[in-house]
């Protein structure tokens, strides 16, 4: 049955409607300049597509409300999608504020706060977003050096007797104690809004000039403590990119479909730098031509800094409706502008690498629908007893060829596919010939190593039986990791995995009785086998030009290590010009020339 509209009752003025369920639940939201013509598209309309069709069937009735004008009813259809989220509109899943700087200004001694969102009518300056919280308190702990300001809360300062640690490390002048000069904490406090409004380098200049006065006036101690705050902020100003030449705040958005889906980004330009990027990724579900007014209304209501200039791919038709909501929200001039109107080159390098962000969005999503999302991992899970999902796995696989050149490999893989970007092998270090000594080392060096870089994986499954487990566990107790799960996986006489040992578990699982589970372990354990096999085989022709040129004359550790550096095996060495060997460093033409003909002399 298809929802019954009685035009004559609804007004021909701005408004916005509901479409609601059976259960009084609201399906849709939508907005409209003339709310009687646009309902009567549901019912005097073209033919309409089978999702707006399935809409109309399943609402029961239609509720409206009434607003002054167009944006008025832009701003509640907004704040009315947020309220309900219904099934039909297009959502925006924005779970990530990111930090933002936060300078009250209109305090005494202002501290540099963190924060999540910017409070409607706060005087305080904002500064942000910044896409890594990580690499913005890092930046801030390198400033703190320059600009000691307050890190205490007004609460904690007024009741506080003595300086804190902060003060002890030079962090902190202690304006909670000590009677610190208003014009003095104001230079600090200017200096950090400076430097994140893009006017560092003009800050170190200042603050160079400032020293020099200081030296002038035989003032040492206060110009060397400037010196090396000098240094430090050139350090941080090392790890910024210039992005466009003039100092624009900008945010710059760009959309494609793909699918059921929509993608977007938005790149954040602060004062010419890029601060970082943010994706969303949504699904219109009434196929709607464009919705970008959605993304953008729902985003930048929702607490976040709107900055001057919002460049947009394609032209809406509610421009200057939002325009006029942003203003507000802000209490500045925001411009909304399409991408058509823009001629900066530097503009256009910046659309690029958004493109290109989302390609890469796009290709995530893809790999998202592969066999990993449609119901593998959860019986990995179920299988292998694993307590989360193990969307990164590695494998080992140890290697000697012919009882020499003993190596171990490592293969990643991420959500099921192959990550070679995370691909390992090592050389043996220690003289043990046995697996469990060889793997104890390579999986020590391993995990050591995940652990100081912060990339250690969910699973790790291990070549071998029992012992073999029982070895990478020691491991894992010898550096106190308890957070990656571990299984052994033991072949039969076909190299095909058989056996799955699990800790605490006494007996094996029977991988084949596992189809899926099966397939995909043995595909990892084969691609580890191969990884490693083939490092090994590298390992040993290193291992023979070593050896061979041990018996060279002319070639002692310095040479030798050269040769191994710049060629791979003896034939690359003999194919090589003597010119391009008399240039390599320690070499000249007569070294070259005895060394080739020393080699072939060893070879006939």
């Amino acid at each position: 049955m298809v929802i019954e509209i009685n035009l004559k009752e609804i007004p021909q003025s701005p408004g916005v409607y509901l479409f609601k369920g059976k259960k009084g639940e609201v399906l849709y939201v939508g907005k409209a300049k003339d709310l009687r013509n646009r309902l009567s598209y549901y019912v005097k309309g073209p033919i309409l597509s089978p999702k707006i069709y399935n809409l109309i069937h399943l609402a029961e009735k239609v509720e409206y409300f009434l607003t002054k004008n167009e944006k008025e009813a832009l701003l509640l259809e907004a704040n009315l999608i947020k309220k309900y989220r219904p099934k039909y509109n297009v959502l925006l899943k924005d779970d990530k504020n990111y930090p933002l700087i936060r300078i009250p200004i209109q305090e005494k001694y202002p501290s540099i706060q963190i924060v999540r969102r910017r409070r409607k009518g706060d005087k305080a300056l904002y500064f942000g977003p910044f896409t890594s919280a990580r690499g913005l308190r890092e930046i801030l702990k390198l400033l703190s050096k320059t600009f000691p300001l307050r890190k205490c809360s007004l609460a904690e300062m007024k009741r506080r007797k003595t300086p804190c640690i902060y003060y002890q490390i030079k962090k902190c002048l202690a304006p909670c104690v000590y009677p610190i000069p208003e014009e003095e904490y104001k230079k600090l406090v200017e200096g950090v809004i400076e430097f994140f409004q893009g006017k560092g380098k003009n800050l170190i200049e200042k603050m160079k000039e400032e020293m020099h006065r200081l030296a002038e006036n035989l003032e040492f101690e206060r110009a060397a403590f400037l010196r090396d705050r000098i240094k430090d902020l050139e350090n941080v100003l090392e790890k910024q990119a210039v992005i466009l030449k003039e100092p624009m705040d900008m945010d710059l958005w760009e959309c494609k479909r793909e699918g059921k889906w929509e993608f977007a980004i938005v790149l954040f330009v602060r004062y010419g730098y890029l601060y970082g990027f943010q994706t969303f990724q949504t699904r219109n579900p009434l196929e709607e031509k464009s919705v970008l007014k959605n993304l953008l209304i729902q985003f930048y209501t929702d607490g976040k800094i709107i900055p001057e200039k919002i460049i947009i791919p394609e032209e809406i038709e509610e421009r200057k409706e939002l325009e006029e909501i942003f203003s507000e929200l802000s209490g500045k001039h925001i411009e909304i502008i399409p991408f058509e109107k823009i001629k900066s080159e530097e503009i256009q390098i910046l659309r690029e690498d958004a493109l290109k962000n989302i390609e890469d969005l796009i290709l995530s999503q893809k790999r998202r629908e592969k066999p990993w999302y449609a119901g593998l991992y959860e019986e990995l899970m179920e299988v292998l007893r694993l307590s989360q999902e193990p969307r990164w796995i590695e494998a080992i696989d140890l290697s000697q060829y012919y009882g020499d050149a003993r190596v171990g490999a490592i293969v990643c893989f991420f959500e099921g596919e192959p990550e070679k970007s995370r691909y390992r092998h090592y050389y043996i270090k220690s003289e043990a010939k046995d697996d469990y000594a060889m793997l104890y080392e390579v999986l020590y060096r391993r995990l050591k190593r995940g652990m100081e870089e912060g990339n250690l994986p969910d699973l790790f499954l291990i070549d071998g039986g029992k012992g073999h487990l029982e070895t990478a566990l020691r491991v894992a107790e010898d550096l106190n990791i308890e957070d990656i799960e571990f299984r052994s996986v033991a072949k039969n006489e076909r190299r095909q995995p058989e056996k799955l040992y699990i800790p605490g578990r006494k007996n094996p699982l029977y991988l084949t009785r596992y189809k899926d589970v099966y397939h995909f372990i043995g595909r990892i354990m084969q691609e580890a086998h191969r990884f490693a096999k083939s490092f090994a085989e590298k390992a040993k022709t290193k291992l023979t030009l070593s050896s061979i040129l041990d018996e060279i004359k002319g070639i002692g550790p310095k040479r030798k290590e050269v040769l191994m550096e710049n060629f791979k095996d003896l034939e690359e060495i003999l194919n090589t010009p003597v010119s391009k060997i008399a240039i390599l460093p320690g070499f000249n033409v007569k070294v070259a020339k005895e060394l080739i003909e020393q080699l072939k002399e060893k070879l006939r």
